[in-house]
């Protein structure tokens, strides 16, 4: 189960839309609570949220999503509900959509075999701390890298500072590792905290993380009390500096600072 904040982070639906889609009664919480926050959701519910997430990308409104899904009900072919729209998207897209689910789908049924715990030290990182959309960091870690270029020491770091999705507002910190420096224009010189530290790798493409996340949040609410924000990614190995390279070979850790 998902507090209201992880089901958002992992649906890409914001704690706005989630409201109105239970006031709505198209995707009540599986446990309802007078907190909002303590309303709790299930893995079942995860891929209805993505169909609703993609659909309302095109501009779906929310009755005729509504209409669909009761349509739908079982097993959710977004495939085949994205084509149905008269704003459809081109096919390429729809497939491509598609072939990200079913990756979601089957990343969130593995085992918590490759999830780890360790105890880490405090970290030195550079970073420059901003709000807007995720898609934003690449723009500062260049700025970084030409700041402090050989005195970086490890790869590129996101930082949430939210545990819930937002489109637009998102409070993130792009940063890397780095050895002794000072702070300058507008790039922070400062250390994250240590302690214990949950860790998965992600192997693929950035569309599928959330099929990770979902695992790690998972193994986390069964294990631990709470954990601590900023949340980490680390990025082992990702598009280059000049070409994309192939996203099926990307990797990402996921890393949670547990209470």
């Amino acid at each position: 189960m998902f507090t209201t904040s992880e089901f958002s982070r992992v649906s890409g639906l914001s704690i706005e839309m989630l409201r109105l889609l239970n006031e709505q009664q198209v995707l009540p919480p599986a446990a309802p609570n007078e907190d909002e926050e303590l309303a709790a959701y299930d893995d079942a519910q995860l891929p209805i949220a993505r169909a609703i997430y993609h659909l309302g990308k095109i501009e779906i409104p929310l009755e005729r999503i509504k209409t669909l899904l009761d349509q739908n009900e079982g097993k959710v072919d977004i495939g085949r509900l994205l084509t149905q729209q008269e704003r459809a998207l081109p096919a390429k897209r729809i497939k491509a959509i598609a072939t990200h689910e079913a990756a979601i789908e089957a990343l969130c049924a593995l085992s918590d075999d490759d999830i780890s715990e360790r105890k880490v030290d405090r970290l030195l990182v550079a970073g420059l701390r901003m709000r807007g959309r995720y898609t934003d960091c690449g723009k500062a870690f260049g700025k970084i890298g030409w700041q402090y270029g050989r005195q970086l020491c490890g790869p590129a770091m996101m930082l949430h500072y939210d545990k819930e999705y937002k489109e637009h507002d998102a409070d993130f910190e792009a940063c890397f590792p780095i050895r002794p420096a000072a702070s300058r224009k507008g790039i922070e010189v400062h250390e994250l905290e240590g302690g214990r530290l949950v860790s998965l790798t992600h192997c693929g493409p950035y569309e599928t993380l959330t099929g990770s996340y979902v695992r790690l949040l998972r193994y986390v609410r069964t294990r631990h009390p709470g954990y601590l924000l900023p949340t980490r990614e680390s990025f082992l190995k990702g598009p280059g500096w000049l070409f994309r390279g192939d996203p099926e070979k990307y990797r990402t850790e996921l890393q949670i600072l547990v209470a």
